[in-house]
Protein backbone atom coordinates (compact mmCIF):
# COMPACT_ATOMS: atom_id res chain seq x y z
CA UNK A 1 0.00 0.00 0.00
CA UNK A 2 1.20 3.30 -0.96
CA UNK A 3 1.93 5.68 2.10
CA UNK A 4 2.22 9.57 2.01
CA UNK A 5 5.09 11.31 1.08
CA UNK A 6 8.48 10.33 2.18
CA UNK A 7 10.98 12.69 3.14
CA UNK A 8 13.00 12.79 0.26
CA UNK A 9 9.75 13.38 -1.79
CA UNK A 10 9.03 15.91 1.01
CA UNK A 11 12.31 17.87 0.25
CA UNK A 12 11.88 17.77 -3.76
CA UNK A 13 8.24 19.37 -3.14
CA UNK A 14 9.58 21.79 -1.08
CA UNK A 15 12.44 22.94 -3.78
CA UNK A 16 9.11 24.05 -5.89
CA UNK A 17 7.58 26.83 -3.12
CA UNK A 18 9.12 29.66 -1.28
CA UNK A 19 6.69 30.17 1.82
CA UNK A 20 6.13 33.70 -0.33
CA UNK A 21 5.30 31.91 -3.02
CA UNK A 22 2.42 29.98 -1.28
CA UNK A 23 1.28 33.26 0.07
CA UNK A 24 1.18 34.68 -3.49
CA UNK A 25 -1.02 31.93 -4.49
CA UNK A 26 -3.42 32.41 -1.84
CA UNK A 27 -3.51 35.79 -2.41
CA UNK A 28 -4.15 35.47 -5.93
CA UNK A 29 -7.24 33.01 -4.99
CA UNK A 30 -8.36 35.49 -2.60
CA UNK A 31 -8.21 38.46 -4.85
CA UNK A 32 -10.90 36.49 -7.14
CA UNK A 33 -12.98 35.66 -3.68
CA UNK A 34 -12.67 38.92 -1.58
CA UNK A 35 -9.91 41.64 -2.88
CA UNK A 36 -10.93 43.62 0.52
CA UNK A 37 -10.34 40.92 3.21
CA UNK A 38 -7.35 40.09 1.54
CA UNK A 39 -5.93 43.75 0.71
CA UNK A 40 -7.45 44.55 4.98
CA UNK A 41 -5.22 41.67 6.28
CA UNK A 42 -2.12 42.68 4.44
CA UNK A 43 -2.29 46.42 5.84
CA UNK A 44 -3.25 45.01 9.20
CA UNK A 45 0.20 42.63 8.91
CA UNK A 46 2.23 45.66 8.01
CA UNK A 47 0.75 47.62 11.12
CA UNK A 48 1.01 44.53 13.35
CA UNK A 49 4.78 44.27 12.52
CA UNK A 50 5.81 47.82 12.78
CA UNK A 51 4.45 47.87 16.11
CA UNK A 52 6.18 44.50 17.27
CA UNK A 53 9.38 46.23 15.71
CA UNK A 54 8.54 49.19 18.10
CA UNK A 55 7.99 47.03 21.64
CA UNK A 56 11.22 44.83 20.45
CA UNK A 57 8.79 41.71 20.57
CA UNK A 58 10.72 37.87 20.07
CA UNK A 59 10.51 36.72 17.00
CA UNK A 60 8.26 33.86 17.86
CA UNK A 61 5.65 36.63 18.79
CA UNK A 62 6.21 38.60 16.17
CA UNK A 63 5.59 35.79 13.60
CA UNK A 64 2.87 34.68 16.09
CA UNK A 65 1.17 38.05 15.27
CA UNK A 66 1.87 38.92 11.93
CA UNK A 67 0.30 35.61 10.35
CA UNK A 68 -2.17 35.56 12.66
CA UNK A 69 -3.04 39.60 10.90
CA UNK A 70 -2.75 38.51 7.35
CA UNK A 71 -5.87 35.92 7.74
CA UNK A 72 -7.99 37.30 10.76
CA UNK A 73 -10.66 38.25 8.93
CA UNK A 74 -10.64 35.24 6.33
CA UNK A 75 -13.88 34.39 7.83
CA UNK A 76 -15.28 37.43 6.53
CA UNK A 77 -16.25 35.21 3.22
CA UNK A 78 -18.39 32.99 5.35
CA UNK A 79 -20.64 35.78 6.89
CA UNK A 80 -22.65 39.08 6.12
CA UNK A 81 -19.91 41.54 7.69
CA UNK A 82 -17.81 43.61 5.82
CA UNK A 83 -14.29 44.93 6.95
CA UNK A 84 -15.32 48.37 6.82
CA UNK A 85 -18.96 48.58 7.63
CA UNK A 86 -19.28 49.22 11.18
CA UNK A 87 -17.83 51.94 13.62
CA UNK A 88 -14.13 51.65 13.74
CA UNK A 89 -13.60 51.53 17.59
CA UNK A 90 -17.15 50.72 18.32
CA UNK A 91 -17.27 47.52 16.57
CA UNK A 92 -20.72 46.07 17.79
CA UNK A 93 -20.93 42.78 15.73
CA UNK A 94 -17.46 41.36 14.91
CA UNK A 95 -18.10 37.41 17.03
CA UNK A 96 -19.42 35.84 13.81
CA UNK A 97 -16.38 35.94 11.46
CA UNK A 98 -13.87 35.73 13.82
CA UNK A 99 -15.38 32.24 14.78
CA UNK A 100 -14.84 31.68 11.71
CA UNK A 101 -11.66 33.00 10.79
CA UNK A 102 -10.94 30.61 13.74
CA UNK A 103 -12.26 27.65 12.42
CA UNK A 104 -10.61 27.77 9.17
CA UNK A 105 -7.43 28.58 10.40
CA UNK A 106 -7.85 25.73 13.16
CA UNK A 107 -8.77 22.76 10.58
CA UNK A 108 -7.36 24.03 7.31
CA UNK A 109 -4.23 25.61 7.70
CA UNK A 110 -0.27 24.89 9.29
CA UNK A 111 -2.06 27.78 11.18
CA UNK A 112 -3.27 26.54 13.91
CA UNK A 113 -1.25 27.46 16.78
CA UNK A 114 -2.10 30.82 15.59
CA UNK A 115 -6.23 30.38 15.29
CA UNK A 116 -6.52 31.83 18.90
CA UNK A 117 -5.14 35.05 18.37
CA UNK A 118 -7.48 35.37 15.82
CA UNK A 119 -10.41 33.78 17.69
CA UNK A 120 -9.63 36.94 20.41
CA UNK A 121 -8.67 39.82 17.52
CA UNK A 122 -11.50 41.66 19.09
CA UNK A 123 -11.37 40.96 22.68
CA UNK A 124 -10.71 43.63 25.22
CA UNK A 125 -7.90 44.47 27.89
CA UNK A 126 -10.32 45.05 30.15
CA UNK A 127 -11.52 41.69 30.13
CA UNK A 128 -9.58 39.32 32.01
CA UNK A 129 -8.64 35.92 30.13
CA UNK A 130 -6.53 32.56 31.39
CA UNK A 131 -5.74 32.32 27.58
CA UNK A 132 -2.12 32.71 26.32
CA UNK A 133 -3.04 33.87 22.99
CA UNK A 134 -5.07 36.49 24.30
CA UNK A 135 -3.12 39.15 25.21
CA UNK A 136 -1.36 38.67 21.20
CA UNK A 137 -5.41 38.65 20.19
CA UNK A 138 -5.94 42.26 22.10
CA UNK A 139 -2.36 43.67 20.51
CA UNK A 140 -3.81 42.32 16.94
CA UNK A 141 -7.29 43.67 17.64
CA UNK A 142 -5.57 47.53 18.27
CA UNK A 143 -3.79 47.46 14.52
CA UNK A 144 -7.61 45.71 13.10
CA UNK A 145 -8.99 49.23 14.15
CA UNK A 146 -6.07 51.29 13.07
CA UNK A 147 -6.29 50.13 9.41
CA UNK A 148 -10.49 50.78 9.74
CA UNK A 149 -10.38 53.92 10.96
CA UNK A 150 -7.74 54.69 8.00
CA UNK A 151 -9.48 53.54 5.30
CA UNK A 152 -12.73 55.43 6.36
CA UNK A 153 -10.68 58.44 6.21
CA UNK A 154 -10.77 59.12 10.32
CA UNK A 155 -8.16 61.86 10.91
CA UNK A 156 -4.96 61.21 12.87
CA UNK A 157 -5.81 63.37 15.47
CA UNK A 158 -9.11 61.86 16.05
CA UNK A 159 -7.67 58.36 16.09
CA UNK A 160 -5.12 59.60 18.53
CA UNK A 161 -8.28 60.88 20.39
CA UNK A 162 -9.93 57.25 20.40
CA UNK A 163 -6.99 55.33 21.35
CA UNK A 164 -6.24 57.29 24.27
CA UNK A 165 -10.22 57.14 25.59
CA UNK A 166 -9.91 53.34 25.01
CA UNK A 167 -6.28 53.21 26.80
CA UNK A 168 -6.95 50.57 29.56
CA UNK A 169 -10.45 49.54 28.67
CA UNK A 170 -10.15 47.98 24.75
CA UNK A 171 -6.42 48.01 24.41
CA UNK A 172 -3.61 47.89 26.41
CA UNK A 173 -2.02 51.39 27.43
CA UNK A 174 1.72 50.09 26.29
CA UNK A 175 0.07 49.18 22.89
CA UNK A 176 -2.03 52.85 23.00
CA UNK A 177 0.99 54.54 24.20
CA UNK A 178 3.02 52.81 21.13
CA UNK A 179 0.92 53.34 18.81
CA UNK A 180 0.18 56.76 19.80
CA UNK A 181 4.22 57.29 19.29
CA UNK A 182 4.54 55.73 16.01
CA UNK A 183 1.10 57.86 14.51
CA UNK A 184 3.01 61.08 16.16
CA UNK A 185 6.69 60.33 15.24
CA UNK A 186 6.54 58.45 12.01
CA UNK A 187 4.83 58.07 8.58
CA UNK A 188 4.15 54.55 8.64
CA UNK A 189 0.32 55.04 7.96
CA UNK A 190 0.69 57.01 4.90
CA UNK A 191 2.56 53.46 3.63
CA UNK A 192 -0.75 51.69 3.91
CA UNK A 193 -1.25 53.01 -0.03
CA UNK A 194 1.28 51.96 -1.47
CA UNK A 195 3.41 49.58 -2.27
CA UNK A 196 5.58 49.37 0.73
CA UNK A 197 3.06 48.11 2.50
CA UNK A 198 2.81 44.66 0.94
CA UNK A 199 6.85 44.49 -0.48
CA UNK A 200 7.82 44.91 3.35
CA UNK A 201 5.15 42.22 4.31
CA UNK A 202 6.73 40.13 0.96
CA UNK A 203 10.18 40.06 2.09
CA UNK A 204 9.37 39.03 5.81
CA UNK A 205 8.21 36.00 4.52
CA UNK A 206 10.10 35.49 2.21
CA UNK A 207 13.17 35.14 5.02
CA UNK A 208 10.63 32.65 6.67
CA UNK A 209 11.81 29.02 7.03
CA UNK A 210 9.28 26.05 7.17
CA UNK A 211 9.33 22.49 7.89
CA UNK A 212 8.98 20.56 4.43
CA UNK A 213 5.63 19.22 5.18
CA UNK A 214 4.28 22.95 6.26
CA UNK A 215 4.87 24.39 2.70
CA UNK A 216 2.57 21.72 1.30
CA UNK A 217 -0.13 22.24 3.92
CA UNK A 218 0.04 25.90 2.85
CA UNK A 219 -0.76 24.79 -0.80
CA UNK A 220 -3.95 22.92 0.55
CA UNK A 221 -4.74 25.93 2.56
CA UNK A 222 -5.21 27.21 -0.82
CA UNK A 223 -7.72 24.67 -2.10
CA UNK A 224 -9.20 24.75 1.05
CA UNK A 225 -10.13 28.45 0.24
CA UNK A 226 -12.40 26.60 -2.35
CA UNK A 227 -14.49 25.95 0.73
CA UNK A 228 -15.86 29.73 0.94
CA UNK A 229 -16.46 29.09 -2.99
CA UNK A 230 -17.25 26.01 -4.19
CA UNK A 231 -17.06 22.52 -2.05
CA UNK A 232 -16.92 20.24 -4.92
CA UNK A 233 -14.13 22.03 -6.76
CA UNK A 234 -12.13 21.81 -3.70
CA UNK A 235 -12.55 17.85 -2.98
CA UNK A 236 -11.95 17.18 -7.28
CA UNK A 237 -8.12 19.61 -7.01
CA UNK A 238 -7.44 17.13 -3.52
CA UNK A 239 -8.67 14.11 -5.95
CA UNK A 240 -6.73 14.98 -8.72
CA UNK A 241 -3.63 15.52 -7.18
CA UNK A 242 -4.07 12.18 -5.63
CA UNK A 243 -4.20 10.07 -8.86
CA UNK A 244 -1.72 12.43 -10.09
CA UNK A 245 1.04 11.49 -7.42
CA UNK A 246 -0.38 7.35 -8.02
CA UNK A 247 -0.22 7.41 -11.24
CA UNK A 248 3.59 8.52 -11.31
CA UNK A 249 4.58 6.28 -8.27
CA UNK A 250 3.20 3.06 -10.58
CA UNK A 251 5.27 4.36 -13.69
CA UNK A 252 8.74 4.97 -11.07
CA UNK A 253 8.80 8.69 -11.91
CA UNK A 254 11.76 10.49 -10.22
CA UNK A 255 11.25 12.53 -7.37
CA UNK A 256 10.79 16.10 -9.70
CA UNK A 257 8.26 14.49 -11.35
CA UNK A 258 6.12 13.74 -8.54
CA UNK A 259 6.13 16.42 -7.29
CA UNK A 260 5.68 18.74 -10.40
CA UNK A 261 2.69 16.24 -11.35
CA UNK A 262 1.16 16.52 -7.48
CA UNK A 263 1.22 20.38 -7.60
CA UNK A 264 -0.08 20.69 -11.01
CA UNK A 265 -2.88 18.71 -10.24
CA UNK A 266 -3.68 20.73 -6.95
CA UNK A 267 -4.12 23.68 -9.00
CA UNK A 268 -5.63 23.11 -12.62
CA UNK A 269 -9.14 23.92 -11.92
CA UNK A 270 -8.32 27.28 -9.60
CA UNK A 271 -9.32 29.21 -12.18
CA UNK A 272 -12.42 28.18 -11.20
CA UNK A 273 -13.26 31.29 -8.92
CA UNK A 274 -13.44 33.31 -11.88
CA UNK A 275 -16.42 31.50 -12.83
CA UNK A 276 -19.45 33.05 -12.47
CA UNK A 277 -21.04 30.99 -9.13
CA UNK A 278 -24.30 30.00 -11.58
CA UNK A 279 -22.78 28.43 -14.40
CA UNK A 280 -20.30 26.36 -11.87
CA UNK A 281 -23.10 24.93 -9.93
CA UNK A 282 -25.49 24.51 -12.74
CA UNK A 283 -27.82 21.10 -12.01
CA UNK A 284 -28.29 20.79 -15.91
CA UNK A 285 -26.65 21.21 -18.74
CA UNK A 286 -24.39 23.82 -19.95
CA UNK A 287 -25.42 25.63 -22.81
CA UNK A 288 -23.14 26.03 -25.53
CA UNK A 289 -22.69 29.78 -24.60
CA UNK A 290 -22.01 28.92 -20.53
CA UNK A 291 -19.83 26.06 -21.82
CA UNK A 292 -17.59 28.67 -23.58
CA UNK A 293 -17.12 30.35 -20.01
CA UNK A 294 -16.51 27.64 -18.11
CA UNK A 295 -13.56 27.14 -20.70
CA UNK A 296 -12.02 30.12 -20.08
CA UNK A 297 -11.37 28.34 -16.04
CA UNK A 298 -8.15 26.96 -17.71
CA UNK A 299 -6.83 30.41 -18.78
CA UNK A 300 -7.87 32.00 -15.29
CA UNK A 301 -5.64 28.65 -14.38
CA UNK A 302 -2.73 29.95 -15.58
CA UNK A 303 -3.14 33.53 -14.62
CA UNK A 304 -3.45 33.14 -11.17
CA UNK A 305 -0.48 30.77 -11.22
CA UNK A 306 1.77 32.70 -12.95
CA UNK A 307 5.16 33.63 -11.31
CA UNK A 308 4.24 31.83 -8.16
CA UNK A 309 5.82 28.74 -9.08
CA UNK A 310 9.51 28.38 -9.47
CA UNK A 311 8.88 25.88 -12.67
CA UNK A 312 6.54 26.93 -15.86
CA UNK A 313 6.63 23.19 -16.62
CA UNK A 314 3.82 23.10 -12.97
CA UNK A 315 1.80 25.62 -14.77
CA UNK A 316 1.81 23.82 -18.60
CA UNK A 317 0.69 20.46 -16.77
CA UNK A 318 -1.84 22.32 -14.81
CA UNK A 319 -3.44 23.84 -17.58
CA UNK A 320 -2.82 21.07 -19.72
CA UNK A 321 -5.78 18.76 -18.02
CA UNK A 322 -8.35 19.13 -20.93
CA UNK A 323 -6.41 18.28 -23.73
CA UNK A 324 -6.54 15.11 -25.52
CA UNK A 325 -4.74 12.96 -27.16
CA UNK A 326 -6.93 13.08 -30.67
CA UNK A 327 -6.60 17.23 -30.31
CA UNK A 328 -10.25 17.96 -29.15
CA UNK A 329 -9.46 18.89 -25.73
CA UNK A 330 -8.87 22.73 -25.12
CA UNK A 331 -7.79 25.03 -24.45
CA UNK A 332 -5.14 24.42 -27.26
CA UNK A 333 -6.49 21.75 -28.92
CA UNK A 334 -3.00 19.92 -28.49
CA UNK A 335 -2.52 16.02 -30.54
CA UNK A 336 -0.60 13.29 -28.87
CA UNK A 337 2.91 14.41 -30.67
CA UNK A 338 2.89 17.19 -28.28
CA UNK A 339 1.45 15.63 -24.80
CA UNK A 340 4.63 14.20 -22.56
CA UNK A 341 3.84 11.73 -19.68
CA UNK A 342 3.10 14.21 -17.81
CA UNK A 343 0.24 15.59 -19.01
CA UNK A 344 -1.56 12.41 -19.82
CA UNK A 345 -1.50 11.50 -16.60
CA UNK A 346 -3.19 14.67 -15.48
CA UNK A 347 -5.76 14.60 -18.23
CA UNK A 348 -7.13 10.84 -16.99
CA UNK A 349 -6.54 12.07 -13.04
CA UNK A 350 -8.73 15.04 -14.23
CA UNK A 351 -11.40 12.53 -15.60
CA UNK A 352 -11.16 9.85 -13.26
CA UNK A 353 -11.51 12.33 -10.34
CA UNK A 354 -14.69 14.10 -12.35
CA UNK A 355 -16.46 10.52 -12.55
CA UNK A 356 -16.22 9.18 -8.96
CA UNK A 357 -17.35 12.64 -7.56
CA UNK A 358 -20.81 13.93 -7.21
CA UNK A 359 -21.05 17.19 -9.19
CA UNK A 360 -24.27 19.74 -9.42
CA UNK A 361 -25.54 17.56 -12.08
CA UNK A 362 -24.56 13.88 -11.69
CA UNK A 363 -24.10 11.42 -8.80
CA UNK A 364 -20.66 9.87 -7.91
CA UNK A 365 -19.83 7.25 -10.82
CA UNK A 366 -19.38 3.87 -9.18
CA UNK A 367 -15.50 2.28 -9.52
CA UNK A 368 -16.63 -0.11 -12.61
CA UNK A 369 -18.67 2.75 -14.73
CA UNK A 370 -15.89 5.13 -13.71
CA UNK A 371 -13.56 2.28 -15.58
CA UNK A 372 -16.49 1.69 -18.07
CA UNK A 373 -16.13 5.72 -19.33
CA UNK A 374 -12.54 5.66 -19.17
CA UNK A 375 -11.68 2.45 -21.03
CA UNK A 376 -14.35 4.21 -23.99
CA UNK A 377 -12.18 6.85 -24.15
CA UNK A 378 -8.49 4.78 -24.54
CA UNK A 379 -10.90 3.28 -27.64
CA UNK A 380 -11.69 7.07 -29.48
CA UNK A 381 -7.88 8.13 -28.88
CA UNK A 382 -8.69 10.47 -26.21
CA UNK A 383 -6.80 9.35 -23.14
CA UNK A 384 -3.39 7.09 -22.72
CA UNK A 385 -3.94 3.79 -22.76
CA UNK A 386 -1.00 2.79 -20.61
CA UNK A 387 -2.27 5.41 -17.52
CA UNK A 388 -5.83 4.12 -17.83
CA UNK A 389 -4.53 0.61 -17.74
CA UNK A 390 -2.59 1.75 -14.19
CA UNK A 391 -5.73 2.71 -12.93
CA UNK A 392 -8.01 -0.42 -14.03
CA UNK A 393 -4.74 -2.82 -12.68
CA UNK A 394 -4.69 -0.45 -9.42
CA UNK A 395 -7.87 0.07 -8.92
CA UNK A 396 -8.35 -1.38 -5.20
CA UNK A 397 -5.73 0.45 -3.70
CA UNK A 398 -6.28 3.70 -5.77
CA UNK A 399 -10.02 3.27 -3.88
CA UNK A 400 -8.73 2.56 -0.86
CA UNK A 401 -6.14 5.81 -0.79
CA UNK A 402 -8.58 8.02 -2.36
CA UNK A 403 -11.08 7.31 0.41
CA UNK A 404 -8.14 7.64 3.55
CA UNK A 405 -7.45 11.18 1.92
CA UNK A 406 -11.05 12.41 0.89
CA UNK A 407 -12.25 10.87 4.76
CA UNK A 408 -9.11 12.98 6.55
CA UNK A 409 -10.68 16.03 4.63
CA UNK A 410 -14.26 15.47 5.07
CA UNK A 411 -13.95 14.68 8.98
CA UNK A 412 -12.23 18.19 9.69
CA UNK A 413 -15.47 19.58 7.81
CA UNK A 414 -17.33 18.11 9.63
CA UNK A 415 -15.52 18.76 12.93
CA UNK A 416 -14.84 22.34 11.57
CA UNK A 417 -18.99 22.71 11.18
CA UNK A 418 -19.65 21.05 14.58
CA UNK A 419 -17.01 23.33 16.66
CA UNK A 420 -18.91 26.38 14.83
CA UNK A 421 -22.74 25.24 15.93
CA UNK A 422 -21.16 24.47 19.64
CA UNK A 423 -19.89 27.73 19.71
CA UNK A 424 -21.78 30.01 17.56
CA UNK A 425 -23.93 31.47 20.75
CA UNK A 426 -20.87 31.30 23.27
CA UNK A 427 -19.11 33.81 24.78
CA UNK A 428 -15.89 33.51 23.82
CA UNK A 429 -14.95 36.83 25.50
CA UNK A 430 -15.31 35.62 29.11
CA UNK A 431 -14.07 31.97 28.78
Amino acid sequence: MIKDFSKDEYDEFKSLFSISDTWQIIKNVFLEIDRKVLEHGERVAYIALTLAKKQKLDTTSTRNLVFAALFHDIGMVWSDEGCSEYDAFNPSDTYEHALSSYLFLKYFSPLKRYSEIVLFHHGRADRQQLNEYYKLGVKLHICDRIDVAEMNGISRSRTIELLKHNSGKMFYKKDVDDMVTLIEETSFLDDLKTEKCRETIDEYLAKMYFRRDVVRNYLFMATYCFEFFDTETMFHARMTSSLCYLFGRYLNLDLHQLSTLYTAGLFGDIGKVRIDHDILKKPGKLTPEERKIMKKHVEYSGDILQGCIKEQSVTDIACSHHEKLDGSGYPRGLKAEDLDINKRIIAVADIAAALMAHRSYKDAYPMEKTIEELQNMVKDGKLDAQVVGLFVENQEEISSYLENHINRVLRNLQAMRGEKAKLKFANTWSL
